[in-house]
């Protein structure tokens, strides 16, 4: 086995250290250590179905983590294995007590691997998809129900080597209160003639950015398709992703809707960012 990201895969009765370079395709077997004792705090809810997957898909977990956005692919805690067809499935998702920022559903394609963008359905509380909802764990004997996720096979993305990437410059005084930066694209948005703004699931994600940084270089991880905007989000201590912040961006010159075409495995130069802390 590769050495490289680690990913913790959890079960009710073990929880198993994967250490790879990305989880490897299927195909290639893993070592694993038996976990110490079993975890009986749980998440319970029904995952809903529809569309058709955009490949052929060879696994679809559970996905979770405490933090939100994930750094990486080693935030995340992948679940069990859950059906692949099917219009719904009751779920139950053992999970060590504390709040989940994320939880949601991923799926990897045949001969492709896990990645951030494998997430292709999350749980969401009431009308709002910017931003996933939080579920907490109180302690270990805990089942939080009624978590439903709803996953449009359709909206899947296929994971292949693409990029959009560009720099930004910084000036002016940093607020005090922002704790991280991202810059991200989307499939979807619009502020005139009516504000249309993406799901979470129509969003990519950069690298971080260091605060208090004079320039950085950004570097997305994308998908094949039509981005329609891209910006610098300013991220606060609990505090989740807004139109609030997506204004504020604009307002300080990190707000750009140029169409960005990316293809599969290209690497395309997107806008250059000037920030003005005013």
């Amino acid at each position: 086995m590769k050495k490289g990201t680690k990913v913790v895969i959890k079960t009710k009765y073990r929880i198993i250290y994967f250490t790879v370079l990305t989880l490897l395709v299927s195909g290639i077997s893993c070592d694993f250590d038996p976990g110490l004792e079993p975890i009986n705090s749980n998440i319970e809810g029904t995952i809903t179905y529809s569309g058709e997957w955009p490949g052929t898909p060879a696994e679809v977990r559970l996905v979770a983590a405490t933090s939100f956005p994930p750094s990486g692919l080693s935030d995340l805690i992948i679940g069990e294995s859950i059906p692949i067809n099917g219009s719904n499935y009751d779920y139950k998702f053992y999970l060590k007590p504390g709040a989940y920022n994320v939880l949601g559903v991923a799926w990897r394609e045949q001969g492709s691997s896990w990645d951030i963008l494998s997430i292709c359905g999350l749980y969401f509380e009431g009308t709002d998809s910017l931003s996933p909802a939080s579920v907490i764990l109180p302690d270990e004997s805990s089942t939080v129900r009624g978590i439903d996720i709803h996953v449009d096979r359709s909206n899947a993305k296929r994971i292949t080597d693409s990029r959009i990437t560009g720099m930004i410059k910084f000036t002016g005084a940093w607020p005090d209160s922002i704790t991280e930066v991202r810059v991200i694209s989307t499939t979807q948005f619009s502020l005139v003639p009516t504000v249309k703004l993406p799901s979470l699931l129509d969003i990519s994600f950069s690298n971080s950015i260091p605060v208090e940084s004079d320039s950085a270089e950004y570097v997305i991880n994308a998908y094949p398709g039509t981005f329609v905007a891209t910006g610098v989000l300013f991220f606060r201590a609990n505090q989740t992703l807004s139109l609030t912040d997506i204004l504020y961006s604009y307002t300080v010159g990190g707000l750009s809707l140029t169409q960005i075409v990316v293809q599969e495995n290209q690497t395309i130069n997107g806008p250059n960012f000037n920030i003005n802390f005013k």
